[in-house]
């Protein structure tokens, strides 16, 4: 199904309708309906929600948002899983991962697909999760990892500028070990400066790109959000004899911190990095407010609408904050598969699909709606049933 988002962008709503899985972590068989729109599982801590995630991630990716290896995802005691996956994309599409101690595979349409490449960005899947890739509070290097990664999903040509850089890169590390002649050491230090120069201006792009979307998140995280790259004097004269007077440096310490693989990203909030500025809701909102970027820019480069998972994207909110979270997610053009623990509190005026964990496994919950009669909106609170079977 295609709709016009934002700047009159034709762009297609990726769908996940039902998924199955057996044998994965702790869940021996569980079947999950799906609808578009929002999308909440709610259930006791421990109970498996955000494996349910994870098995959609694992079909688009091939791997978990967790890094875990096969045999940790294996259900103890038992020698494979299997996740199958009904997606709606222009029309229907099965997808199916099985695995077992050492090895994961992924059919398309009943085929084998050798490179995951194929389907991540086919089906793009976005996580925001405590055990995922943490953007706000992590290490640089997930930032720039996460920069790099988006700029070769929008702008396919700058991935051989990637690869030739590190091969570069890798080549004058390994000379400079062996003590080359300068002439060799120049052959690949204008290799670097070569390839490195389209890396530099495509991420400026991009986040010029990007903090324009961030602008439209206001709303979310309070005040302005930015992003910014610390980077150094890249002309090209400049960039040579740097790389020519540091030789010996990097030799000693093994490896060139010089260049675009050691630039630093910073997430501002306030005019301060939000690591030091930000309270941890300000960071779980900074979170949602990027997440919600990346979708732009996959809308606009790749005209498809992301499914957005979100592990427990309310924990650390105030009530009126959760409010704010929710109501971002509803105008949300794509699908959102979220967690929260039983007992979150939802507005009545958002549409969202509610579905808890018991005995007898996934269940829809009744809304039981009440006018809390205070400056904050009615609310339901969303509670799990006690089966009489």
């Amino acid at each position: 199904m295609q709709s016009t988002v934002n700047h009159g962008v034709l762009a297609t709503a990726l769908a996940v309708s039902e998924v199955k899985l057996t044998h994965l972590r702790c869940h021996h068989s569980v079947n999950w309906l799906c609808k578009p729109g929002l999308n909440l599982l709610v259930g006791a801590n421990g109970c498996g929600k955000t494996t349910l995630l994870e098995s959609v991630y694992m079909m688009a990716h091939g791997r978990s948002f967790r890094q875990a290896r096969d045999p940790f995802l294996l259900k103890n005691g038992e020698k494979s899983f299997l996740i199958q996956g009904s997606w709606k994309r222009f029309g229907p599409m099965h997808l199916c991962v099985s695995g077992g101690k050492g090895k994961t595979s992924i059919r398309l349409q009943g085929r084998d697909i050798q490179r995951r490449k194929d389907v991540s960005e086919s089906f793009p899947v976005l996580v925001d999760a405590p055990q995922g890739r943490r953007l706000v509070d992590g290490v640089a290097g997930e930032r720039r990892r996460w920069l790099d990664n988006l700029a070769m999903i929008c702008f396919e040509s700058v991935r051989s500028h990637y690869q030739h850089y590190m091969r570069a890169l890798m080549q004058r590390s390994r000379l400079l070990r062996q003590r080359a002649s300068s002439e060799e050491l120049m052959v690949w230090e204008q290799q670097i400066v070569k390839h490195g120069e389209p890396i530099v201006a495509i991420r400026k792009r991009l986040l010029e790109e990007l903090n324009a979307l961030l602008v439209d998140e206001t709303a979310l995280t309070e005040y302005p959000l930015s992003l910014d790259l610390k980077v150094c004097n890249y002309q090209r004269e400049v960039w040579l004899a740097r790389l020519a007077d540091r030789r010996e440096e990097d030799r000693r310490m093994g490896s060139l911190r010089f260049g675009p693989h050691s630039d630093v990203l910073n997430i501002n909030f306030q005019g301060r990095e939000i690591r030091n500025s930000g309270s941890r809701g300000q960071q779980r909102l900074a979170a949602i407010a990027l997440k919600m970027a990346e979708c732009g820019l996959w809308m606009c480069y790749r005209r498809l609408i992301p499914v957005l998972l979100m592990d427990d994207c309310l924990e650390a909110l105030d009530s009126e904050r959760q409010v704010r979270v929710l109501e971002r997610l509803q105008q949300s053009y794509g699908q959102v598969l979220m967690t929260a623990p039983a007992g979150i509190t939802i507005p009545t005026h958002i549409d969202i699909d509610v579905q808890t964990f018991t005995a007898q496994g996934l269940n829809f919950i009744e809304e039981q709606r009440t006018d809390v009669g205070s400056v904050n909106m009615s609310a339901i609170e969303v509670v799990e049933l006690e089966e009489a079977a």
